[in-house]
């Protein structure tokens, strides 16, 4: 108890400027370029269409708000959330902005309401919760939820949008952020147990599919990655290699955000067991400049929620000094413009290609949730 004090007011000091976080190389610098950002997105990206994208961007503008106190932030994200409740379709769903229904888009911008709840009116945090309860029913409803206790892609879709059938795969972006994030807000909210034990069962199936190495799988059979392939050396770079960072980021947002607030002693005890092998091959894998994967593909600028990760790892689990470590390379890395630039950060000048808007969007809300996190640890995940 008495350390656990001791990391939430130095990481109230370090907000507040007053110290250095323990997790920055450069908390000052750190700070002024998050400022930076957050002035970037709240002018440049206030309506993203895509909205995935565009919950992030704001959740890193809700972030950005409890870390300086500048209300325009607040207000900003808040005036995408209206615009986001009149996007979901009397089925409970949303469309991704770009002609697909994913269920690990919609938890990406569902993560808004989450954080936001705390900071609205009463009939905001009715509408929200009305929104999401809707969503998780349709899910419920349509049997996304798998045997093996992940839940499936989403719908395909007719020529004019609308949903036909279910993908019928096992994904695990899905489980890990409807699954891991949202079910357990609804549990959290609620107090309803169906909710915490249909997240329990993603978080399980994740961790199911770890190899011993600790690499998790990415399973997306319609992405060419099908844990039932054995012998195939195509499948098994989609499966291990390719988005092997990318997915652990996402893996993290969800399991953390299953660990901080499901309630159940059993069950946070073996994710945070379990996931050790995982952290332990985070820890060893890390590039010498800071980041991960190889440098300069999609899994590098996809993977700087390995940072937010880690830092719950730090915070909750165990105080291993490789992590601060770790955190501070990549903060060093990111801070200095050339190299924001070259990783896709709009807000830096990375200028995408016509058919890449959406990519370097994601690079730049990604990675501005590991910053907020450097500055506040546990901002991102604060319900």
């Amino acid at each position: 108890l008495f350390s656990s004090i001791i990391i939430a007011l130095a990481s109230l000091l370090a907000t507040t400027g007053l110290c250095a976080s323990p997790f920055s190389s450069d908390t000052k610098a750190t700070r002024e370029s998050f400022r930076q950002f957050c002035d970037y997105v709240a002018t440049n990206k206030a309506n993203v269409p895509v909205i995935f994208t565009g919950g992030y961007y704001m959740r890193d503008l809700v972030a950005g708000y409890k870390i300086f106190g500048e209300k325009r932030y607040l207000d900003t994200a808040i005036a995408y959330s209206d615009w986001l409740l009149g996007k979901q379709s009397p089925r409970g769903y949303w469309q991704t902005g770009y002609h697909r229904l994913y269920l690990a888009d919609t938890a990406s911008a569902l993560g808004l309401f989450i954080v936001l709840y705390d900071h609205v009116d009463r009939q905001r945090q009715r509408a929200y919760f009305a929104s999401v309860q809707r969503y998780v029913n349709a899910i419920e409803r349509d049997g996304l939820i798998r045997p093996s206790g992940a839940l499936d892609v989403g719908f395909l879709l007719d020529g004019k949008g609308n949903p036909t059938k279910p993908y019928d795969q096992d994904y695990t972006t899905s489980s890990s952020l409807t699954g891991g994030e949202v079910f357990t807000w609804m549990y959290h909210i609620t107090s309803q147990e169906k909710y915490r034990h249909i997240a329990y069962g993603t978080q399980k199936w994740i961790l199911s599919t770890m190899r011993e190495d600790g690499v998790i799988a990415y399973n997306y059979p319609g992405g060419k990655s099908d844990l039932r392939i054995k012998g195939d050396p195509k499948n098994d770079f989609m499966l291990w290699t390719n988005t092997a960072y990318c997915n652990s980021a996402y893996i993290g947002e969800g399991l953390l955000s299953f660990d901080l607030y499901c309630g159940n002693r059993a069950w946070k005890k073996e994710v945070r067991t379990r996931i050790k092998p995982h952290i332990d091959w985070l820890l060893r894998t890390q590039n010498p400049d800071g980041t991960w994967s190889v440098p300069g593909n999609w899994d590098q600028k996809r993977s700087p929620g390995v940072i937010n990760f880690l830092i719950w790892y730090y915070g909750h689990v165990e105080k291993d000094p490789r992590i601060p470590e770790a955190t501070k390379k990549f903060n060093a890395f990111i801070l200095v413009p050339e190299n924001g630039k070259t990783f896709g950060m709009l807000n830096e000048g990375a200028v995408p290609g016509p058919k890449d808007q959406t990519a370097y969007d994601c690079v730049t809300g990604l990675t501005g949730r590991a910053l907020a996190d450097i500055l506040k640890p546990g901002v991102d995940a604060q319900w």
